[in-house]
């Protein structure tokens, strides 16, 4: 999905500091995180394991535990931007995801 809209959407975000674990595809081992924000697109991030880098246009699945509901939730996403210890997400649905792996898959075979 190519959005050729100059013009951001901008989502609610409401403030948070529930832990969360980001799992990079194609790489191994989990992250910890803390989210600092939420909103229906996406999710800000700071790492709080600094021996891994995320990087922009990684895609990854992230566990965030919501204490307060005593539930825990995976989405799968895109890092749309690192900076520092920061990271800034977009959540992906399914056939996204589907679309993305399958590319990074042809675009690593092609290399």
């Amino acid at each position: 999905m190519n959005n050729q809209n100059p013009t951001q959407q901008v989502a609610r975000r409401f403030v948070t500091q529930e832990l969360a674990h980001i799992e990079i595809y194609g790489k191994g081992g989990k992250i910890l995180t803390r989210m600092g924000n939420l909103s229906a697109s996406g999710a800000f991030f700071e790492v709080l394991s600094p021996n891994f880098s995320v990087k922009k246009g990684d895609i990854a699945r992230v566990t965030i535990n919501l204490r307060s509901l005593n539930r825990v939730h995976v989405v799968d996403c895109e890092v749309v931007w690192s900076k520092g210890l920061g990271v800034g997400v977009q959540f992906l649905k399914r056939e996204e995801l589907q679309d993305k792996l399958t590319n990074m898959l042809f675009s690593n075979q092609s290399n």
